[in-house]
């Protein structure tokens, strides 16, 4: 019962926090004249604010062990959308005439949002307020950098982060682990100011679309539009996808200036990956190099961002085939990317050599377990979703493009599909952004 109320009390934090995030789209709502999307953010600050107080007066927020973290973590992406996604259903963005199915795909729009997937049933985005646009950006960038590790690690005493940080895999890059969390939070939020005056140049003269821009793409999320072409714009995304993909330790040794620790032996081999993978695409798919390097950054980054010209469902077999691979395979650990990550592909790349850098039997242990279980998972679910009158790779295209966060659809994932299969696909973005292994690790007690 103790452990319940510790999860419960920081969700109400969690929540309260949401509620002081939301001030920005509030403003940028009432400045623009969109009342009707202004009150509705309002309406969820205010009811972010009332939740989270009568959870957080449940119990006082004591100290969190790593069971009740997973708990907490898995809460957090659960909950909180169900209260984010308000907006949506009090502007009825998706048309929908069915209650039930105005309240699925709100919580299906937020979830994806939240988990960086960026599947929409928003058919025109452009037309949304620029408000709600905003916002709708802002939720997947707090799911995406990670505030809910942030706000945990603050709540941990300095002598158990130690702990805290090996539990969700964060490595330990300085002493002060309270300032490493802190500077996770500023970092990317530089990436972001730093992107929106290169897109508001490049892309759109708007301040609202060009930050929107910055933060779905850095986050891996929702897709701003992009035409074919080698522009500065164009190149300037696949900078930041790629950015997003990277281990943190990359941006926190690039912002100190230590530049011989940049190229860790997981970046090596993810950018050595990306490196084959888009000559393979270039040559199965029959595009020039930058078209390839471009897709390939985009399904391995989970970022999900396809030329308008180019589309992945139109691609052979062979190349549909490798870029499921690819997705599959995702980005650096403790990044924006999903999938399996290159650490994990590392060890095992490693445990086959059995050289000196061969892991423990607990590493390989631990890893064969995490892809064992991603396997059986999207199998099952691609069997299962592949009912809906699709062939079973499109299937596992579409369920492995949940369960990593890519987002990118053959078409069969929209809003007209039936409540079953769209709830099916909200349990694999849930999954896939907090990790099969971090949900056993809950259930059976760490």
């Amino acid at each position: 019962m103790d452990s319940k109320r510790r999860i419960v009390s920081n969700l109400g934090f969690f929540l309260q926090v949401m509620g002081l995030l939301l001030v920005l789209p509030i403003a940028i709502g009432f400045q623009a004249g969109e009342v009707q999307a202004a009150c509705s953010l309002v309406a969820t600050c205010f009811l972010s604010f009332g939740v989270g107080f009568v959870f957080n007066s449940f119990a006082e927020r004591k100290e969190l062990d790593e069971r009740t973290s997973l708990w907490l973590m898995l809460a957090t992406f659960t909950v909180l959308p169900l209260v984010l996604m308000i907006p949506f259903v009090w502007n009825n963005v998706f048309q929908s005439g069915n209650p039930f199915d105005l309240l699925t795909n709100a919580y299906f729009e937020t979830v994806s949002g939240f988990t960086t997937t960026g599947f929409s049933f928003v058919t025109n985005p452009e037309t949304l307020p620029s408000s709600l646009l905003f916002y709708r950006s802002l939720v997947q960038f707090i799911g995406g950098v990670g505030f809910v590790y942030v706000l945990v690690a603050f709540l941990h005493p300095k002598d158990k982060l130690a702990g805290f940080c090996e539990a969700f895999g964060v490595e330990k890059l300085g002493d002060n682990l309270k300032i490493v969390f802190l500077s996770i939070i500023l970092i990317y939020t530089f990436f972001v100011a730093l992107f929106t005056v290169i897109f508001y140049f490049t892309y759109s003269p708007n301040l609202i679309t060009a930050s929107c821009a910055a933060m779905d793409v850095l986050t891996g999320g929702y897709q701003p539009n992009v035409t074919a072409g080698i522009g500065v714009f164009q190149i300037s995304v696949l900078i930041l996808m790629l950015l997003g993909s990277f281990h943190f330790s990359f941006h926190y040794n690039l912002f100190r200036l230590k530049l011989r620790e940049l190229f860790t032996p997981e970046i090596k081999l993810y950018l050595e990956v990306i490196a084959v993978s888009t000559v393979v695409i270039s040559v199965l798919a029959w595009v020039n190099p930058f078209d390839s390097l471009f897709h390939v950054v985009s399904m391995a980054s989970s970022t999900g961002i396809e030329f308008e010209y180019f589309s992945v469902a139109a691609t052979p077999v062979a190349a549909k085939i490798m870029f499921i691979l690819i997705g599959l395979a995702g980005g650096c650990t403790f990044s924006m990317a999903g999938g399996i990550r290159m650490e994990r592909i590392r060890t095992l790349i490693n445990a086959l050599r059995r050289d000196s850098d061969s892991p423990t039997r607990e590493e390989l242990k631990s890893v064969l377990i995490f892809v064992t279980s991603f396997a059986v998972l999207l199998i099952i679910l691609s069997l299962a979703f592949s009912t809906i009158g699709i062939s079973l790779l499109d299937s596992i295209f579409e369920v492995g493009s949940a369960l990593t966060t890519n987002g990118i659809s053959m078409g069969a994932t929209t809003v007209v599909m039936p409540i079953g299969y769209k709830w099916l696909i909200i349990f694999a973005m849930i999954v896939g952004r907090v990790e099969i292994v971090t949900i056993f690790k809950a259930i059976r007690g760490a």
